[in-house]
């Protein structure tokens, strides 16, 4: 190997190295910015009694711990599962007696706990 041909080398893996470097991370917080919004809407009516600018922040920080922890398509499933949990009658039953709903639910129900502890949400 000529000097020349191992200095393209260097130089060609180097590149690498900093383009892998340089590429920004794969951020925690995919989720759609609809759903973002939406969460953060029912969140702030879940709380009337608060001002509405601080609930803002509040709520916006709980999806952004759901993001840190979970993908997108997990939330998804496991807030249906919890909202669909708590419909009444017969309909809400056959969730709450689902063995995986039922966990997904729970999943969730944790997970919205910790982050409404974290975020300062009583």
């Amino acid at each position: 190997m000529t000097i020349r041909t191992a200095a393209t080398s260097l130089a060609s893996a180097l590149i690498g190295v900093l383009a892998t470097a340089a590429a920004p991370p794969a951020l925690a917080y995919d989720y759609p910015t609809v759903d973002r919004v939406e969460f953060v809407h029912m969140c702030q009516r879940e709380h009337p009694d608060k001002p509405p600018h601080e609930m803002l922040y509040k709520c916006a920080c709980v999806i952004d711990k759901f993001g840190e922890a979970m993908p997108y398509d997990d939330f998804v499933e496991s807030s249906t599962a919890f909202y669909a949990s708590s419909i009444a009658g017969e309909r809400g039953q056959v969730i709450r007696n689902e063995r995986v709903a039922k966990a997904l639910a729970d999943s969730f129900r944790e997970q919205l706990g910790k982050a409404r502890k974290s975020c300062f949400i009583n």
